[in-house]
């Protein structure tokens, strides 16, 4: 077991509510010389405008795309939701397709709905995957650009045991002061903070912040090793030891090394399951949402990155973000050992 929540907070009607971007996913598979001709910087996330990403989807050529809902964020609570948890969206979207169909999914896996509808195009991921399974992000934001203040679910974050987000949204400065407003609403809630880097692009841009919050508002922390080591100058079990230093448990993911958890001075390591990779998409995602479904269940450190790393593994065979139906029961009899 694990301590946490306290009693109050494990006693909360919903287990987590996140405000990021809602994104559709755009998921192409792809050569590595095709990366080069649309110039994306492979295993890395880019954004750009409305015209640029119109430019890159009008120069596929032969390329075919698959239209999959996703964004950082919502991608973990779907995974979360499918395994039972009560769980709140927030983001902006635009009063076009896109849009209406992001709202029917969260509504279809009983999510908490608190999407903005504003003016302007919901924003949109372009997801290329390589042969080796690798993604690479195109991203063009549309109408998340325009959360604003009066969007943030504060009804919804008090009643949570955990407040989560993604450094993917500190962006334009209205959707700084959001996500700003919505952690000082946490911390005077008594809700615990979760924070997943998300990207070595967010690092380059807002490290800064990422190390001012580390410090002074988050509880748990999701880096990969490259965003690891562009915080703290190392990877893997040093990074893990390091980022628990400054936060109450820190959760560095190593690729085929597995997972390392640092809390209260002890390192945790989850080895990584062997699958036959198809797209790496969304595998942290799924790995936050299956750690802090166990973290919210009151189920131990090791248990809730198992059934993490269960969930990065399950997608991680299949084109797009997206869970096998028998996930449910393996995690049932994952948590019955």
């Amino acid at each position: 077991m694990t301590t946490f929540f306290s009693q109050e907070q494990q006693e909360r009607p919903i287990d987590v509510t996140s405000i990021e971007n809602a994104l559709v996913d755009l998921l192409v598979r792809a050569e590595d010389t095709d990366l080069k001709e649309l110039g994306l910087h492979k295993g890395h996330m880019q954004l750009v405008d409305a015209g640029q990403q119109v430019h890159i989807l009008a120069n596929l050529g032969k390329l075919t795309t698959e239209v999959e809902l996703g964004g950082s964020a919502a991608n973990a609570l779907r995974g979360m939701a499918m395994l039972g948890a009560k769980t709140s969206y927030s983001s902006a979207v635009g009063a076009d397709t896109y849009g209406r169909a992001f709202s029917a999914r969260l509504e279809e896996l009983s999510i908490l709905n608190e999407l903005a509808v504003v003016a302007g195009s919901t924003g949109t991921c372009l997801v290329v995957v390589t042969p080796d399974g690798e993604r690479t992000l195109n991203t063009c934001l549309g109408a998340c650009r325009e959360y604003r203040k009066e969007h943030v679910p504060l009804a919804h974050i008090q009643k949570s045991k955990m407040f989560f987000t993604t450094g993917y949204v500190w962006d334009t400065p209205n959707q700084i002061e959001s996500i700003e407003m919505a952690i000082r609403e946490a911390q005077k809630a008594n809700v615990k903070i979760a924070l997943d880097v998300a990207d070595p692009f967010v690092v380059a841009r807002s490290g800064e912040t990422l190390h001012r919050l580390l410090s002074t508002s988050v509880h748990l922390v999701f880096a990969n090793a490259e965003e690891a080591n562009m915080l703290v100058g190392c990877k893997g079990e040093a990074a893990a030891k390091i980022l628990s230093e400054k936060v109450e448990i820190a959760v560095v993911k190593d690729g085929g090394n597995g997972a390392y958890i640092g809390h209260k001075g002890r390192i945790i390591h989850i080895p990584t399951e062997k699958v036959t990779v198809v797209d790496t998409t969304g595998a942290g995602d799924m790995f936050a949402g299956g750690f802090m479904y166990g973290l919210c269940r009151g189920l131990s450190l090791e248990i809730s990155g198992r059934i993490a790393t269960l969930l990065a593994a399950d997608t991680i065979t299949h084109m797009g973000v997206r869970l096998t139906a028998d996930i449910p029961k393996k995690v049932r009899s994952l948590i019955a050992v």
